[in-house]
């Protein structure tokens, strides 16, 4: 099991009197944080148009970890292809691996939320078919190879990258959680990743997903032996789970009520489908087990949401670290030896 950071950016300047820079700047300290202790990887999520997420170009501030980091790998989650020029997406991505030494990590999708396809004056009806156009030309760029592409949404002559990835292959996700979109994505031969709640109810249906998926991808021939597949899910950590609720709850709440879609659910929902990581180390660990069966092999724990403070997020990341990581990095040792 690997371990991740994942922020969606949801800021309430007018609710928490914080700004869109202070939250920025936290960000970025939890990410050196997380560097520092051992975490595998940081995700960014992209969004626009909302307090919802306010990171609107993942890769400046990416780079801007990449200055501060050393060993993190440095992902986005997700880039939303239909809203972009995929050349730009190519050039923007190939640059920020170069920077960073190549720790990117390219988690893409074709978009779920209505006002964003609103805002950008985008039909998103045919964004399944956009986004498989824009993936195309993304991989004919980074072979450095010059070329053409003669699609149903992009077109280009005689194109040539000058700055390339500094990784041979930069590991590629696909936001996919569905049961029929997962098994699509298998079929492309691409990982899968995104969070539980949005598209199953318990591990347990999870798992069916997860194994669909798994099934579909062997059946097209591209195997399983290389399935990554991170999942996101709301996380605090404290030394009681009484302590761990008491601060969490409105957060977790504050977070549901902000976002654009199934806004039904509470704190309690959640928990009771198995779909938090709030409680003690033991509890974490027992269920992060539990995804661990169903075929989670990277946990992107959401810890800053709603609002949490700062230094609550900031504790929290370390005593995963010094309570949580060893019970599965220990795991990881007994199977290597």
């Amino acid at each position: 099991m690997e371990f991740g950071l994942f922020t969606v950016f949801d800021n309430y300047k007018e609710k928490l009197g914080r700004s869109h820079e202070d939250l920025l700047q936290q960000v970025l300290d939890q990410t050196v944080l997380a560097d520092e202790l051992g975490y595998d990887s940081v995700w960014f999520a992209e969004h626009h148009f909302s307090e919802y997420g306010i990171l609107t170009t993942p890769p400046l501030l990416l780079a801007t970890a990449a200055e501060r980091t050393t060993n993190i790998r440095l992902g986005v989650s997700i880039v939303t292809l239909p809203f972009k020029n995929p050349i730009q997406v190519a050039e923007d991505y190939a640059l920020l691996d170069v920077l960073s030494n190549g720790r990117v990590n390219l988690g893409m999708g074709s978009g779920y939320l209505p006002h964003e396809f609103s805002g950008f004056g985008i039909d998103g009806k045919d964004k399944a078919h956009r986004f498989n156009d824009a993936l195309a030309v993304i991989e004919k760029a980074w072979t450095g190879q010059k070329f053409s592409h003669e699609g149903p949404y992009y077109q280009y002559s005689d194109v040539k990258l000058e700055v390339l990835p500094k990784q041979k292959q930069v590991p590629l996700w696909i936001g996919a959680l569905s049961d029929r979109g997962s098994k699509y994505v298998g079929k492309m031969g691409y990982n899968i990743m995104g969070v539980p709640y949005v598209a199953s109810s318990s591990i347990e249906e999870l798992k069916q997903i997860i194994d669909g998926y798994k099934a579909a991808r062997q059946e097209a021939g591209h195997g399983t032996r290389s399935v990554n597949i991170p999942l996101a899910l709301h996380t605090f950590v404290a030394k009681t789970r009484e302590e761990a609720e008491m601060v969490a709850k409105e957060h977790v709440n504050l977070y549901l009520d902000t976002r654009q879609y199934g806004r039904s659910a509470k704190f309690e929902d959640l928990e009771a489908r198995e779909q938090l990581l709030i409680g003690t180390p033991e509890d974490v660990i027992q269920r992060m087990k539990k995804y661990e069966e169903a075929g989670c092999t990277h946990m992107m724990m959401l810890m800053n949401f709603g609002g949490l403070p700062h230094k609550e997020v900031m504790k929290s990341i370390t005593l995963v670290a010094d309570e949580v990581m060893p019970a599965f990095h220990k795991n990881k040792q007994a199977i290597v030896s």
